[in-house]
């Protein structure tokens, strides 16, 4: 459902990733002049898309909100509110009064089931539209979160006078307790979405008949198209994901399932893949919105606190994302655009052994074949998949060669310590109760299994890639629309 344009890691660093893993030894590589030519990298232009850029911060920003939306003034909020008559049963050994339940004056949801609950809506939050007293206790409150308390004085009739006017048989339901303490249930349900919200949402998508309706099988059953179902989180108005998708969603409320159609744009796919089958279609969602964020202010603290203190200003991240999309761009020119003479054989053979040895362990992580691993991963075979490693890699070892670029020791350590921040990183980043101790031991055991000629193959990566990046011409493309990140385009 993203649009494959947000996707920074191309398919050439998973590629050399995986070979990474996989391969223990390297057949070494004698003058690959000789059985590979690459492209002129000096002065080469790149262009970098600035909503390419925009796109992946947006898209962090929907990843990295985690707290759930907080009721403000304005608001037009539904709730869940029960009111409840304060009973005594005693006092307890202390002398403290015993609470107790007596008759329920109002509820929303007398009726409601676990999973199904009645509310109300309160028209711009804050205001006294409702009831004071009830609408100060909703202000603050996280989407979802229920709160009872047992000292709720039922007001004035006065107090109560918008309430008349606006909710009569809410109204009518309290005025006979005017005075009288009250057990106060409430809970901030949810209120419509809206352009620059953040939302947690379950959709399937479906094909549509000639009349645009949603297409039905030959048994009566709605035919949903492939790729088209899941869970993510959506920043309404970023245009991470098609843009009439994300439309769609404006107005829902948490919980309840809504329907709208969306057309994919006519370049959604490239040529020869699953997704081009959508370009141009125009299909039926239904989707429902579990829940809403609270939106991060996108600013240095932000971050500081999410990529790093290195970071000084908001310019210098940005500049970072440009340069690090330039360098992937480079590097693909530099693959894609090389032409093998020929693949040495002996490591061809090398790598198949190897991939028939990891077997095992592929099938016990991903419960996959090593040919299902692969499809999955855009190969058409363990050939294809082969061929394209070596050819990534001989293009890097031949880069190397012509430039006269050498691995040192202190290549290789620097390596190492790369390998360990990024083993460390993603231990913690997987799970909740991770120490640094924990992650730093787990980090420690990764690097030390690697072979020697892994940790050479990482820093000859790195050397390459330090050299390529000076070499070529960068220019930015403008963007094309004003992201709803901080208000605006990050980049006028």
């Amino acid at each position: 459902m993203k649009k494959r344009i947000i996707c920074v890691v191309l398919m050439l660093a998973i590629l050399l990733s995986f070979s990474s893993c996989v391969i223990k030894q390297k057949y070494d590589y004698s003058d690959l002049t000789k059985y590979i030519t690459i492209p002129t990298i000096n002065g080469h232009e790149i262009k970098v898309e600035l909503d390419m850029v925009q796109m992946t911060i947006d898209q962090d920003i929907a990843t990295l909100s985690t707290d759930k939306y907080v009721a403000l003034a304005g608001d037009s909020v539904n709730v869940v509110i029960t009111i409840t008559e304060y009973k005594t049963a005693g006092v307890d050994s202390s002398g403290n009064p015993i609470d107790q339940y007596g008759e329920v004056w109002f509820s929303t949801d007398v009726e409601s089931t676990k999973d199904t609950k009645e509310t109300i809506t309160i028209n711009n939050l804050g205001a006294g539209t409702f009831l004071t007293s009830i609408e100060s206790r909703i202000l603050k409150s996280k989407i979802g979160e229920t709160t009872t308390e047992n000292d709720f004085i039922i007001p004035s009739l006065e107090e109560m006078a918008t309430l008349q006017a606006n909710y009569p048989t809410v109204y009518e339901k309290l005025a006979a307790h005017v005075g009288q303490k009250a057990f106060i249930s409430y809970s901030f349900i949810s209120r419509p979405v809206r352009e620059g919200d953040v939302v947690s949402v379950t959709y399937t998508g479906y094909e549509t008949d000639a009349s645009g309706e949603i297409l039905v099988d030959a048994s009566g059953k709605q035919v949903a198209f492939d790729g088209g179902s899941g869970t993510s989180k959506v920043y309404i108005g970023s245009r991470t994901f098609i843009e009439d998708f994300e439309k769609g969603l404006i107005g829902m409320t948490v919980g309840t399932e809504g329907q709208f159609k969306a057309t994919f744009p006519s370049d959604y796919g490239a040529e020869g893949t699953d997704a081009a089958k959508l370009n141009g279609k125009t299909v039926v969602f239904k989707a429902t919105v579990t829940t809403i964020y609270q939106v991060p202010t996108y600013d240095l603290a932000y971050i500081q606190a999410n990529y790093g203190d290195k970071y000084t200003s908001i310019e210098q991240f940005e500049q970072e994302l440009i340069n690090s999309y330039a360098a992937q761009q480079i590097v693909s020119y530099l693959v894609s655009n090389s032409t093998v003479i020929k693949y040495p054989e002996k490591e061809y053979k090398l790598i198949k052994q190897q991939l028939n040895e990891s077997a095992a362990d592929i099938y016990s992580q991903y419960q996959m074949t090593v040919e299902e691993y692969l499809k999955y991963n855009g190969y058409e075979s363990i050939d294809a998949y082969i061929y394209a490693v070596m050819k990534a890699e001989m293009a890097y070892y031949a880069y190397a060669q012509i430039n006269g670029l050498v691995v040192t020791d202190a290549d290789i350590e620097k390596a190492k310590t790369d390998l360990l921040e990024v083993y460390k990183n993603q231990y913690l980043n997987n799970s909740t109760t991770a120490t640094e101790a924990d992650a730093t031991a787990y980090a420690n055991a990764c690097v030390e299994k690697l072979t020697e000629a892994e940790l050479y193959q990482e820093a000859l990566y790195a050397v390459v890639g330090d050299h390529i990046i000076t070499q070529y011409k960068l220019t930015t493309v403008p963007m094309t629309y004003t992201s709803v990140t901080d208000g605006g385009s990050l980049f006028d």
